[in-house]
């Protein structure tokens, strides 16, 4: 059987295929790419922050998504907390945690790695009031919004450069506190985490010590000075844990004039195994900053602490 096939007219390419074939391998691409993105790398889904006149920002209230495959929850007050009956039912020990993406975790920490969700346990809730990049200010803020929940002390995790971390009140950065679900997670790898990668690949990160803030030091002396059992926690940076020297450490300085309890978290946490980068504690750091925030329970309340 002979099939006779005629040649363009003049050896011409038929642009209409070509350009059909090219939308259709860029259709496919994308599709994969979204799904691949999207179900394997679990991006297209941020937790969510919003503006506070007072605070600066917060977590959008009612959050419950899934980041690199981690659970996120974050309650109606803003907390990365399940929800909890602001009476405290009789026989519970409540503990206010705040801080900043150090108890907070990020995306990086399932919510039952949490070392705040580790000890809400056995009649204990540990409420984890924080945000990224959260100072003093912040944190004293959210306290005169919200209040302290009947909490039966305050726990405050404060790090070296918190003394100078001030509020700015500037327009939130999408790529760092996005108030918006994106459309697709394609646009959520390619806009807040490609060029973070590549920035990261240039040059190592640097510890900075920022001077201290007067306002921030104030927070912080309030917040030691409120109405209930106050502990504090400081938190060491990896080259902190390793050399054993901390920074200008104003933080444990206003604790001991104050005479609130001081409790180093660098005695819980080692530093070849408990951290996911230069501050952030990964899940072995996180079960290392529970047994600090016990160690904060077991000063304060030696009676009652469970053993």
């Amino acid at each position: 059987m002979n099939i006779n096939v005629k040649p363009p007219v003049g050896g011409q390419v038929d642009w209409l295929i070509v350009w059909v074939s090219l939308l259709s391998v860029c259709f496919w691409a994308f599709v994969g790419g979204e799904l691949f993105c999207r179900y394997y790398l679990g991006l297209g889904t941020p937790p969510l922050s919003v503006a506070h006149p007072t605070i600066e920002y917060m977590w959008a209230p009612n959050q419950d998504v899934y980041r690199f495959g981690n659970h996120i929850v974050i309650n109606e007050l803003g907390m990365r907390s399940a929800h909890f009956p602001i009476t405290k039912p009789s026989g519970e020990f409540r503990a206010l945690v705040v801080g900043d993406s150090v108890i907070n975790g990020g995306a990086l920490t399932d919510q039952a790695d949490l070392a705040t969700n580790i000890l809400s346990v056995d009649g204990a809730l540990y409420l984890n009031a924080s945000a990224g990049s959260w100072g003093p200010e912040n944190e004293e803020a959210y306290i005169n919004r919200f209040g302290t929940f009947n909490a039966d002390m305050l726990i405050l995790v404060l790090s070296t450069h918190d003394a100078g971390d001030v509020p700015t009140f500037a327009a939130l950065n999408p790529k760092t506190h996005p108030t918006v679900t994106p459309w697709f997670a394609l646009s959520d790898a390619a806009f807040r985490y490609f060029p973070r990668y590549l920035r990261w690949k240039e040059k190592d990160p640097k510890e900075i010590e920022i001077p201290p803030a007067r306002s921030a030091l104030a927070a912080i002396t309030r917040m030691m000075h409120l109405k209930l059992p106050v502990c504090v926690i400081t938190h060491a940076t990896m080259m902190e844990n390793k050399s054993g020297v901390r920074g200008q450490g104003y933080e444990a300085n206003l604790a001991a004039a104050s005479g609130v309890p001081i409790i180093d978290d660098a005695q819980f946490i080692s530093a070849e195994t408990g951290y996911q980068d230069m501050i952030h504690l990964n899940k072995v750091g996180q079960i290392g900053l529970s047994q600090a925030m016990a160690k904060c329970r077991a000063v304060v309340f030696p009676k009652t602490a469970p053993l």
